[in-house]
C-alpha cells in the first residue's frame, strides 16, 4: 500500500458544483476513495471556485505529497488551457504531470502534459 491506499493513489479528488440528488457519480467516487470537494453554484447557477479550487489542491499537493520525484506523479482529469500555468510550474519542478481527458482537449494542455491520454476510447464505459 502506497500512501495508506490499496491502488497505490496517494489522495483523489472529486471536484466539482453541486450535483442534482439522484447523481449517482459522487457517491461512488466517495466510496472510491476519492476526497469529494463540492461548490454551490451562483445566483445566475454558474459554476464557481472549480477550476481554482482544483490548481490550489494540485499545486499544494505537488509541494505536500510528492516524495519521489522518480515514482510519483501527477494525473489530472481535465482538458481547459486555465490549467496549463499549474502544470507547467508543477513540470518545471520534475514532477510529471499525466492528463486524461477527451481529444478536445486544450492543445496547450496537451504540450505542457508529459503525457496525454485520450479517454474517447473509453465513452462505451463511461456512458452505462
Amino acid at each position: 500500500m502506497v500512501g495508506g491506499r490499496k491502488n497505490g493513489l496517494k489522495k483523489a479528488y472529486l471536484v466539482g458544483s453541486r450535483p442534482p440528488q439522484n447523481d449517482s457519480l459522487w457517491e461512488a467516487a466517495r466510496l472510491g476513495g476519492f476526497e469529494v470537494i463540492v461548490e454551490d453554484r451562483n445566483v445566475q447557477n454558474r459554476e464557481k471556485k472549480i477550476d481554482t479550487g482544483i490548481v490550489t489542491q494540485i499545486m499544494a499537493d505537488s509541494y505536500e505529497c510528492i516524495t519521489d520525484k522518480n515514482m510519483d506523479e501527477m494525473i489530472l482529469v481535465a482538458g481547459d488551457k486555465d490549467y496549463v500555468p499549474a502544470v507547467n510550474h508543477i513540470s518545471k519542478r520534475g514532477i510529471r504531470v499525466v492528463v486524461y481527458f477527451w481529444d478536445h482537449a486544450a492543445v496547450e494542455l496537451k504540450d505542457h502534459a508529459a503525457e496525454f491520454v485520450s479517454l474517447n476510447k473509453y465513452i462505451d464505459v463511461f456512458s452505462r
